[in-house]
């Protein structure tokens, strides 16, 4: 019995090395015809057997086990043109060859933007829109969104911590409210912001972000609240078929480090992807130390006929402290001291999505998510108070998408209806300044925010080369207050419903396939929070249930397009008046020293946006982006012709790359912000900064090597200044404070990835 089964074993190993034998493999390499530069992440197919390869840093591939015969080869690669060989594969032997393919021009009309809901050509949109790509996201070790927006003119951030959680805004509006508000930020199209707006950053993964699209001006009528000046979506990696992954670390100046990575694949209909990091740094200022720890995954299964089903799942655990900010003094000396004691906060978020894809046919679709959004916070942001939030939130939205024909020409409408329905519970204790110990409950309370819209939009064509996009949309918010601290006529509890109708307009014209002139009108609106309604404070200002919605109105025109498939390039003209907007100020009848939240009247944010980048070949890339902004008070008794505070007149950066043949890329970027007004009644003024960035990177077959230096002429500068003035009672004198958030100095990151 040993014997034949001893016999079986030595004819299967014979018929297997037999078999071996009568296949061959592949080898070669991708690369630019006309400078002899590798290609990464080009696309082999082998069509005949549907098998495949993608290329590594150094445009190497390399396919296995192919049966001996006569194969079609089918190269693809993004900004080239596509070829097909045909090639021969002998038994045992490794076929290698090299294939040289032509950059060929990408033209509006084949580049989709999804941010918006008609998910159209960026041809026909009649607002700024801004692509960015993977190969610009790599370049800034993903460590956070603000540094991948660089390219995006009119974009405005406060990095406090040098890490995950900034504070980002578009064109001047919302840099007052020190968290990020005014911007719909989407996560492969589904929202991630709070109910009242407020986005956490940590919450997104820049790590496994394959694509950013940034889309300026009013999105109310898509979106409803939250989006009045503008959106981001950032469009995660998809898992590949088959079995895929990688890593990266890095290493850095405070103690700074960084390890993230993902394991994904699967077959043609289901994939999977697990993904997971971790952030440490130990910051610049003493009490500035921050870490974060996150884990994901990512599941799709394609039915066919039956649709498609995705479900996306990420927790993440962060702790930071707050150092607080420097006066003119410490700042100039450059001081690590911290002015803070026990500010900063713990924090859990989690993420669930959702999504089922179904097209009915060619031209129509139906999509339905549903999410669920949770954060859990302990801390505060001043020493003498504690709290405990709770935050969850449960949504939803169906819509249907149509492409019809009207009077001979394309058309498409998208028709939906979104919901969400957001709890929050809140605990405030005060705090012993000195010692942090925890004391005496201050509040307690109960909110519950529930969002409901409807909306419509129809992208029509008047020409085959004129489009006209109109949109409407009705909003509901609805908001719901338990006061559970206060009692008798001292207890806020109250309920209240706001309604509002979004309109917008868009016009996109092409007179030529690389030229596009567009404009738009567009309104949004943003509701009152509930603490500005209800709760209000001592130290913040006094609620005021009277409170109306922050309105929007947006007017631009602009053209962008493209020269010689090597230079692209955007400019917009915009107005963008502010109605109603919602500020704290003295009402001498309430309190001769608390501020009460008011609609303050009208701003308006006025200027000028260019973008421009200059791909001279495969290895020379250069860009820039520059904006002008106009933010001033118009009808507010006492500021009045005041710029706004915080928002420079002039904001640029600029950048160039260098590919060399052995794998080498070196870049180095610049970032200027112009001086700008402190306070509202424009008495003092920050003089603005200019930084200057450096990273060399070493890419061959999956590995990635990387250097960087940021703030190389090591300049003493705010990312956020601000000023205020403090009441004497002793002289009855006031006196201005200056007070700055000092960024780092000159800092270093060393980093190693691999993938495969």
């Amino acid at each position: 019995m040993k014997k034949i089964f001893l016999s079986l074993i030595i004819l299967l190993a014979l018929s297997l090395g037999s078999f071996a034998q009568n296949n061959g493999s592949l080898k070669g390499k991708v690369v630019d015809a006309e400078t002899g530069q590798a290609i990464r992440d080009a696309q082999i197919l082998v069509k005949e057997i549907h098998r495949g390869a993608v290329t590594f840093d150094d445009g190497s591939f390399d396919i296995a086990d192919i049966p001996t015969g006569s194969y079609t080869l089918e190269i693809k690669a993004l900004g080239y043109s596509a070829i097909s060989k045909t090639i021969s594969i002998t038994s045992g032997k490794t076929t290698n060859i090299t294939f040289e393919i032509e950059i060929t021009p990408v033209t509006f009309n084949e580049i989709t933007i999804s941010a918006t809901k008609l998910s159209t050509t960026i041809n026909k949109i009649g607002s700024p829109v801004y692509l960015i790509p993977k190969s610009v996201i790599d370049e800034t070790e993903r460590r956070n969104i603000e540094e991948s927006l660089t390219t995006v003119p009119g974009v405005f951030t406060e990095d406090r911590h040098h890490g995950e959680a900034n504070v980002v805004s578009f064109r001047g509006i919302g840099l007052h409210t020190h968290v990020t508000r005014g911007i719909l930020v989407l996560v492969d199209g589904v929202p991630v912001n709070e109910a009242d707006g407020r986005t956490s950053f940590e919450g997104i993964d820049m790590e496994n972000a394959e694509s950013i699209e940034v889309l300026k001006g009013p999105v109310s009528a898509m979106y409803g609240p939250n989006g009045i000046t503008g959106v981001i979506n950032i469009k995660e990696a998809e898992p590949k078929k088959g079995f895929h992954g990688g890593f990266r670390g890095s290493i850095g100046s405070y103690n700074t480090q960084k390890i993230a990575g993902n394991i994904n694949g699967g077959t043609d209909d289901l994939k999977y992807m697990f993904k997971g990091g971790y952030y440490y740094s130990k910051g610049y200022q003493d009490r500035s130390t921050y870490s974060s720890g996150r884990f994901g995954v990512k599941v799709s299964n394609n039915f066919h006929a039956a649709g498609k089903l995705s479900f996306t799942a990420d927790y993440i655990q962060t702790s930071g402290e707050s150092a607080g900010p420097l006066d003119s003094t410490l700042f100039a000396d450059r001081s690590r001291l911290s002015t803070n004691n026990f500010t900063g906060s713990d924090k859990n978020l989690h993420r669930i999505n959702l999504i089922y894809n179904k097209s009915f046919n060619a031209s129509t679709d139906f999509q339905v998510n549903a999410y669920n959004r949770g954060r859990h916070d302990k801390g505060h942001y001043l020493d003498t108070r504690w709290s405990e939030d709770f935050i969850n939130l449960l949504g939803g939205e169906a819509r249907l998408k149509h492409a019809y024909t009207l009077f001979g020409k394309p058309n498409v409408v998208v028709v939906g209806s979104s919901f969400d329905n957001e709890t929050g519970t809140n605990e405030e204790f005060f705090r012993d300044e000195d010692t942090g110990e925890i004391g005496e409950m201050n509040d307690k309370g109960e909110s519950m925010y529930q969002m409901f819209g409807l909306y419509a939009e129809n992208e029509l064509m008047l020409l085959d080369n004129l489009s006209l996009t109109l949109g409407l949309r009705f909003d509901q918010v609805s908001y719901d207050w338990k006061d559970q601290f206060n009692t008798g006529d001292d207890n806020t509890s109250e309920s209240k419903d706001i309604t509002a109708i979004s309109p917008k307009l868009g016009l996109a014209f092409n007179p030529t396939k690389t030229l596009t002139v567009f404009g738009n009108v567009s309104k949004g609106f943003n509701p009152p929070l509930i603490t500005q309604l209800f709760i209000g404070s001592s130290y913040s200002g006094l609620a005021n249930s009277d409170l109306k919605p922050e309105y929007l109105t947006n007017y631009e025109i602009g053209v962008r397009g493209e020269i010689a498939s090597k230079f692209s390039y955007q400019l917009s003209l915009f107005v963008m008046d502010f109605n109603d907007q919602i500020a704290t100020e003295i009402d001498t009848l309430i309190s001769m020293r608390t501020p009460v939240y008011k609609n303050i009247g009208k701003t308006r944010h006025q200027g000028i946006e260019v973008a421009g980048k200059y791909r001279i070949n495969s290895q020379w890339r250069a860009f820039i982006s520059y904006s002008y902004l106009d933010a001033k008070f118009i009808d507010y008794t006492d500021y009045t012709g005041n710029q706004l505070s915080k928002t420079p007149h002039n904001k640029a950066n600029a950048g160039v790359s260098y590919t060399f043949n052995f794998g080498v890329t070196a870049s180095m970027d610049y970032v200027y912000v112009g001086k700008y007004f402190m306070d509202n009644d424009n008495v003092n003024e920050y003089e603005g900064y200019a930084l200057l960035n450096a990273k060399l990177q070493y890419q061959r077959k999956g590995w990635n090597l990387g250097f960087g230096v940021e703030n190389l002429t090591n300049v003493n500068y705010a990312t956020w200044a601000y000023a205020s003035e403090s009441y004497n009672p002793q002289t009855h004198r006031t006196s201005w404070e200056k007070m700055y958030y000092a960024g780092w100095p000159t800092n270093y990151t060393l980093s190693l990835g691999y993938r495969f």
